[in-house]
């Protein structure tokens, strides 16, 4: 009986992994739309509690602002990284002969002959095919984000309506229960996690662009945007946003000080609110190990890229609520949390 249990088990988890490879074009933008979704509603929350919009305009009205202003957001940040790109593509001849001395420098520190150019290993030329297939990604994502958007909106309309349908399951009280418990669980982890991740995103990526101010950073608002959304990614994405703009640094200043403040300053700004802020606002929402995190990680950017890299974390706590409510796959559960207490 256990061999058979292990076999069926086995054989669910491979049908769930071809499932996810081979349903990627669908399931992305669904699993996007929900978050956007999260967000629309938190941000709707937010609207209700002003006292100017919240007492005079009806929820559907604040649903569609919310709805609105995040979807401007976006074609905002689109906007502003294609810019970004074009402009680095274009300023790529100014970096060339500084990138070409810090090449010398570090040659002559260890006391090496003939450093090579950018010419001579025609980097530049793979910088513009970089680039161009930069663009046109962000092109695709521009295109798939309509189709996301919709998602959203359909499932604003139906969650008027969820709650009847509920109801009209006809299920007995405890299995009533336990499914209403599981998806207030759920929806409050995902509501907590979002609204904090986005809050101290935000608070970072603020105290960064201050820091790349004061430097006189070349495209210093994008790399605020960068932190920003790399701080969604966890444990190598804050790293990865902290060293592109200090390796900027290293080609746009002839010292090493600017290079020096960006990583200690952005670091220690990710290390205060990343380590201390967030855990406080956070509580016990994240009940996941950190292992699991980091495996997590590499899981869902192996199936989804970088959409996987995002949404690793709300996935795997949603998986942690869901099996930890039924006796079969509690010991999943247990053994995806931190501490082993789940509820």
């Amino acid at each position: 009986m256990t061999i058979t249990r292990v076999a069926a088990w086995l054989v669910t988890i491979a049908l769930i992994l071809v499932l996810i490879v081979v349903g990627k074009a669908y399931l992305e933008p669904i699993f996007m739309a929900l978050v956007i979704w999260y967000l629309v509603n938190a941000l709707d929350k937010q609207f209700r509690k002003l006292p100017w919009i919240g007492r005079h305009l009806p929820g559907g009205v604040t649903l569609g602002m919310s709805l609105v202003f995040i979807g401007l957001t976006l074609y905002g940040v689109g906007d502003t990284i294609v810019a970004t790109v074009q402009g680095f593509v274009v300023d790529s001849a100014k970096y060339a002969p500084k990138v070409d001395a810090q090449i010398v420098r570090f040659y002559t520190m260890l006391h090496l002959e003939n450093p090579p150019t950018l010419e001579s290993i025609q980097l530049t030329d793979q910088l513009w095919a970089y680039s161009t297939e930069l663009l046109n990604g962000f092109t695709n994502f521009a295109k798939g984000l309509f189709l996301v958007l919709l998602y959203v909106l359909f499932f604003l309309i139906e969650q008027g309506a969820f709650g009847k349908k509920m109801t009209a399951l006809g299920l007995d009280l405890k299995e009533s229960n336990r499914l209403s418990r599981v998806l207030r669980e759920v929806n409050d982890a995902m509501r907590t996690y979002l609204g904090v991740k986005t809050f101290t995103s935000i608070l970072t990526a603020i105290l960064s662009w201050v820091v790349f101010y004061f430097i006189d950073i070349d495209f210093a608002l994008f790399w605020a945007f960068l932190i920003f959304l790399f701080n969604y990614v966890p444990s190598i994405g804050s790293i990865t946003a902290t060293a592109l703009p200090g390796l900027l640094a290293l080609v746009q200043f002839d010292t090493l000080t600017p290079f020096l403040v960006i990583i200690l300053g952005v670091s220690g700004i990710q290390l205060l609110v990343g380590n201390i802020l967030e855990p406080r606002l956070m509580g016990d929402t994240l009940n996941i190990s950190p292992l699991v995190v980091v495996l997590s990680l590499i899981l869902w950017s192996m199936l989804w890229g970088v959409v996987g890299m995002l949404l690793s974390v709300p996935i795997t706590v949603a998986i942690i609520i869901i099996c930890a409510q039924f006796p079969t796959t509690r010991a999943v559960a247990i053994l995806l949390s931190k501490n082993g207490k789940i509820g």
